[in-house]
């Protein structure tokens, strides 16, 4: 029913950053500075089912991966008993070259790490990714690349800020032996954002995503072997649900929640079905795989689609056909 193929796992809510538009910022949220242990991530991916998952996506949600206090020791336990590919995303802030060199060392050509920087120094990476020190960033893009040769990518929203100064990001990544350079439209923009009327950071209307969704354009900088995970087309695909399509990655939150996409208890909206079904859905109750094989449960959030959508499926699926 679910795509377990690619999961995404959130391993830590701590993050040293305080970016204005992020979730940590703009929600009263009771689950910040908490961290799933390698235990946890043993126990909801034993051994034999870790070898059936093709790709584990570390990405915070309302965190950042790298301050797990355990994370090097999730990449091993990944690394040693799997070929399960690794893609990493992160601000990449404040770890120092040992730290990177332990990282680049278990890494190689088909896994990925993304440093999220929307600037080219430190004062103009810190208008939007506050609290972001942009030497120790640089020292970790040229510590991984002298210690691997994994796929490296800067990722950049564009903002008003910085709208005009791509290039100079793009030609600074490609000198750092960055594998891909990835420019980002995001729709937090305007509304909410606004002060006397005015939204600072939002750039020119075309560089604004059309949708709540974020849109990508990716640029090859230095050429190597990477290549992406092949999509695979659903047995039974859905009119407009992205999870049922393959179209959104699984989710496993900070509380340890499987979830059928990362936008799906996002803290925005209220989610009964997460409310309701906790217990059953918790990697601290069952292994993954007992989850995701609990065809009564996802049945449950199938037929909700069809007769009454959550708020946070109608505004990021269903609306946006």
């Amino acid at each position: 029913m679910l795509n377990y193929r690619t999961v995404h796992v959130e391993l830590s809510s701590k993050c040293v950053l305080k970016c204005p538009r992020c979730p940590r910022t703009e929600l009263n949220l009771d689950h910040l500075n908490q961290e799933l242990t390698l235990a946890d991530f043993q126990s909801g991916f034993p051994i034999e089912v870790l070898k059936q998952i093709e790709h584990f996506i570390f990405c915070g949600d309302i965190g950042d991966p790298i301050y797990a206090t355990e994370f090097l020791e999730i990449v091993d336990y990944i690394k040693q008993n799997s070929l399960t590919r690794i893609r990493i995303v992160t601000n990449g802030s404040y770890k120092k070259a040992d730290w990177w060199q332990r990282l680049g060392n278990m890494l190689n050509y088909n896994d990925q790490v993304t440093f999220s920087i929307d600037g080219w120094d430190d004062k103009s990476n810190n208008q939007y990714r506050v609290n972001s020190n942009f030497d120790s960033i640089v020292l970790g893009i040229k510590t991984l690349r002298a210690s691997s040769d994994c796929t490296i990518q800067w990722s950049a929203i564009y903002f008003a800020f910085n709208q005009d100064s791509i290039d100079i990001m793009r030609s600074m990544a490609k000198s750092l032996g960055c594998n891909r350079f990835k420019k980002v439209k995001s729709s937090k923009f305007n509304g909410r954002y606004l002060t006397d009327g005015i939204d600072l950071l939002k750039p020119g209307n075309e560089l604004v995503a059309d949708t709540l969704i974020y849109e990508t354009t990716v640029e090859i900088l230095n050429p190597n072997k990477y290549m992406p995970i092949a999509s695979i087309v659903p047995a039974q695909p859905h009119s407009w649900a992205k999870c049922l399509n393959y179209e959104k990655d699984l989710f496993i939150g900070i509380d340890g929640i499987v979830q059928p996409c990362p936008w799906f208890n996002n803290g925005y909206q209220n989610n009964n079905f997460i409310k309701e079904y906790r217990d059953r859905l918790s990697i601290h109750n069952r292994s993954f795989f007992e989850i995701i094989n609990d065809t009564e449960l996802w049945q449950k959030l199938v037929d909700s689609f069809d007769h009454n959508p959550l708020e946070i499926c109608k505004l990021k699926c269903k609306n946006d056909q």
